[in-house]
């Protein structure tokens, strides 16, 4: 298959769940309408929930029918929001399995250091800490569906940090740089991939549960609206001239969860030359020296662990 698009996903997904945190702009929320649209049950958990209906309403037809799509509140920031939202999945008796957590939401590079409300620098917490207890809070539904994929978005910034001491100081109270912060953290969705997987394989889950990192390529997005730098600028500038579109940034997401021919570890994003755009294809990490270190991977997990309090008995 040379160029995997829309065209390609099943016509009737009546029988799944998802659940994709950050529908309020850009990739979350064409994951959350092309997945709502096709009969998929989908749950988008946003911070702002009146954005995110907002941001459904300006791309759907007229004659889409996302009955089946709910917003509920979830900043994901917050450990007791995670925990105040998962509680509300679990209880919910129409939820009898999750068929797919996309691990969307993110910030980026903000240009200073910022604390969550649990003490945390904020790109940390939002990308990385708040899907680390998320995950573990909906396992037990997880593992209810047939053949459920884990989903956790990285980047080619996964390139940018070089020096493994970063990881001494992940809530960056040492040094704050915008791009390695947010470097280790996008570095961080490989390495809950593969501890994730390893976790479900020493439980005897390895081939039942997949789990899966993607990169969505330049795309056009609010991301880039407060990030730090030159960088920053420069994708600012460009932005409308030669990034992708958020409907092509979701394709490697979408594919990701929906192809069955997608490989359990993969890492999905665009096929072009800079990794920049191009059709979704499994592709290999971006700086493998430090995102497939497992000295590394367990530095990350074991302080996800520790902040968040995660339990991953299943």
């Amino acid at each position: 298959m040379e160029k995997w698009t829309t065209a390609e996903m099943p016509k009737d997904l009546s029988n799944k769940l998802y659940i994709i945190t950050g529908t309020s702009s850009g990739i979350g929320t064409v994951l959350a309408y092309e997945l709502a649209k096709r009969g998929a049950q989908v749950i988008g958990a946003n911070r702002n929930v009146e954005k995110a209906k907002k941001a459904i309403d300006k791309i759907q037809n007229e004659n889409d029918d996302l009955s089946s799509l709910r917003i509920l509140k979830l900043d994901v920031s917050s450990l007791n929001s995670v925990r105040e939202f998962a509680k509300k999945i679990q209880e919910d008796k129409s939820i009898k399995q999750i068929d797919g957590l996309l691990l969307n939401a993110g910030i980026m590079a903000l240009p200073e250091r910022k604390l969550s409300v649990d003490g945390f620098e904020m790109q940390m917490a939002t990308n990385v800490l708040g899907h680390h207890l998320l995950t573990s809070l909906l396992l037990s539904k997880i593992i209810l569906a047939n053949k459920p994929v884990i989903l956790s978005t990285s980047s080619s910034a996964s390139s940018v940090p070089k020096d493994p001491k970063l990881w001494d100081d992940l809530n960056a109270e040492k040094k704050y740089n915008p791009w390695e912060v947010y470097g280790v953290s996008k570095l961080a969705a490989i390495h809950f991939r593969d501890s994730l997987r390893e976790i479900f394989k020493k439980e005897g889950q390895g081939n039942k549960i997949k789990v899966v990192s993607t990169h969505p390529g330049l795309t056009a997005t609010p991301l880039f609206d407060d990030s730090a730098g030159v960088f920053g600028k420069v994708f600012r500038i460009v932005k409308g001239l030669f990034m992708m579109t958020p409907e092509q940034g979701a394709l490697p997401s979408l594919r990701a969860v929906l192809d069955p021919k997608i490989d359990d570890g993969s890492f999905i994003g665009p096929k072009g030359l800079t990794g920049f755009s191009g059709y979704p294809e499994q592709i290999k990490v971006y700086n493998p020296k430090l995102s497939l270190d497992p000295k590394l991977r367990d530095k990350m997990w074991n302080y996800c662990n520790k902040t968040t309090g995660a339990n991953w008995t299943l």
